[in-house]
């Protein structure tokens, strides 16, 4: 629907907005890749993106896609089951991903974001509120911190309501049981979500986001290990009572558990190993 002023026509944007799947990837530390190693990065992005679509029987001419620099931003319309992108596309971005990086020195890491809701399109690309929400949860610090503290290479956040209609129902490669909760601080406030680590059990507990970070603190560069992770300003840290396990102890580092103990003469706490459940 449009409407004519003073000659010039212009879109009605509340009736032209159409449910669409948006999906919003961004490369990890894009800012430590030079000019000629961000060329390359690009060019295996669009390889590890496209195969997938391939896999996941996702015609060319469904995707809406635009390119981001260090990522893409892409709208699927209803003519795609949103559970085939959740399931078996993001289960061949892994696989893809899985292959690249063994032979790179430098292994390109991903984030991608996921949210169902009404998209514009105009001369430029796509707009709305569901673009936005799926850009600023691939952007999430938390997003950025799970990569780092399980050393991964692939995290996957949905929105609250895309795991609630979507995610929780299931479907082929879907696993629900895979993602875990998180409140992330997004730029117009704190945003429920639902993150995942594609090719890995569920994600330990994350503590709340703890907000937009600084300008060039997007951690170490990608050939360098992370460390441990510390304390997360504002929230609590990465020992958190795990919620498949009532009555324990989820541990996230060195940490001990000791109750009503008596020692006499010296004792040795031993080292535990990360991401270990003890009951």
């Amino acid at each position: 629907m449009s409407k004519t002023t003073a000659g010039v026509t212009v879109l009605d944007h509340a009736v032209d907005a159409v449910y669409k799947l948006v999906v919003s990837v961004d490369v990890r530390r894009s800012g430590a890749y030079d000019d000629a190693s961000k060329t390359r990065m690009r060019r295996r992005l669009y390889a590890v993106i496209d195969q997938a679509f391939t896999e996941a029987a996702v015609p060319a001419g469904a995707v809406h896609r635009e390119d981001r620099g260090d990522g893409i931003l892409a709208a699927l319309g209803p003519g795609i089951a949103p559970a085939r992108i959740l399931g078996v596309w993001v289960t061949e971005v892994h696989e893809q991903l899985r292959q690249l990086n063994a032979e790179l020195a430098t292994r390109l890491g991903l984030r991608i974001a996921l949210h169902v809701g009404p998209v514009t399109h105009d001369a430029q690309g796509i707009s709305g509120h569901a673009v936005d929400l799926a850009c600023r949860l691939a952007d999430a610090e938390a997003a950025r911190r799970l990569l780092d503290r399980d050393r991964a290479d692939l995290v996957v956040v949905v929105s609250d309501s895309l795991y609630r209609e979507v995610v929780c129902h299931g479907g082929r490669f879907v696993d629900p049981e895979d993602y875990a909760p998180a409140r992330l601080r997004l730029k117009d406030g704190a945003t429920p979500a639902w993150v995942r680590l594609p090719g890995r059990p569920r994600p330990a507990p994350l503590p709340d986001d703890g907000g937009p970070e600084e300008p060039g603190s997007d951690g170490p560069p990608d050939n360098r290990p992370a460390g441990p992770p510390g304390p997360v300003p504002g929230g609590a840290d990465d020992t958190l009572a795990a919620p498949h396990a009532p009555g324990g102890v989820y541990v996230g580092g060195d940490a001990s558990n000791n109750e009503g103990n008596v020692y006499h003469g010296p004792v040795h706490i031993g080292r535990t190993v990360r991401g270990t459940y003890r009951a």
